[in-house]
């Protein structure tokens, strides 16, 4: 459990705006968290996935993972990125069952440690939480069937553009240049990124070449940056 009040505020502040939390009043959010046991990962660090039956993951800081491996082939693929304010494991939580996945930090990851017993109760005795698990639970279904429907109809150059598009952030202008940043993927290996729309590494650095060279993207000091927001619609299946 937090012993220190000052931990608690922090996680409080970090919380307020994330979508699972952000109906709740700051005293409830508060004494939720206060059960909580802090926890840290280093960047690299794989989760074992038996503890999701056990506990769940509320993530502070940092980007975390969640991959399936064929034991076959060793090819991964990614099922969700979670970041500040997501749960791990929603599917133990739900069913009490583990589920087979490997989370891995791709940074120096914080996070808090609740019982899924704990987690559940939650749910009764605060109204609003319930009330914000369900969309909550609803975008994480979407995002599965999005990325299902995208295996299916969609080839590697319109995948990548889904991904870097459902991933920026207002225009910045610098000495007059027009640049959209990237958040959440702006660092990633093309390895990483591969993972996240099921294809393989080669094939996505080809695609990310390309739209290099047609002056789409760019990478500004290590940070993904989309140069020519239009050109990069038009690459995707957005709005059509």
């Amino acid at each position: 459990m937090i012993e220190d009040q000052k931990v608690a505020v922090r996680a409080s502040t970090l919380l307020r705006d994330a979508s699972l939390f952000r109906l709740l009043e700051p005293k409830v959010l508060h004494a939720m968290l206060l059960e909580c046991t802090p926890i840290e990962w280093n960047k690299g660090d794989t989760i074992d996935y038996r503890r999701g039956t056990q506990y769940c993951h509320i993530i502070l800081s940092g980007r975390l993972k969640v991959t399936q491996v064929d034991p076959n082939t060793g090819r991964s693929m990614a099922l969700f990125l979670l970041k500040d304010g997501d749960l791990y494991d929603l599917f133990s939580l739900l069913d009490d069952k583990e589920h087979v996945s490997f989370p891995i930090a791709l940074d120096p990851v914080t996070a808090l440690r609740v019982p899924v017993r704990r987690m559940r109760a939650w749910m009764c005795e605060y109204p609003e939480f319930n009330e914000m698990f369900l969309p909550y639970l609803g975008e994480k279904m979407r995002e599965l069937e999005s990325f299902s429907e995208s295996m299916v109809f969609h080839d590697t150059l319109t995948r990548i553009s889904n991904l870097i598009l459902k991933h920026v952030l207002p225009k910045e202008v610098v000495k007059e240049e027009v640049y959209y940043p990237v958040t959440l993927i702006n660092n990633l290996s093309h390895e990483s990124l591969s993972e996240l729309i099921g294809s393989v590494r080669s094939v996505v650095s080809t695609q990310m070449h390309k739209l290099k060279e047609e002056e789409i993207i760019m990478s500004q000091r290590g940070h993904l940056v989309v140069k020519n927001l239009e050109k990069l619609i038009k690459k995707s299946d957005f709005f059509t």
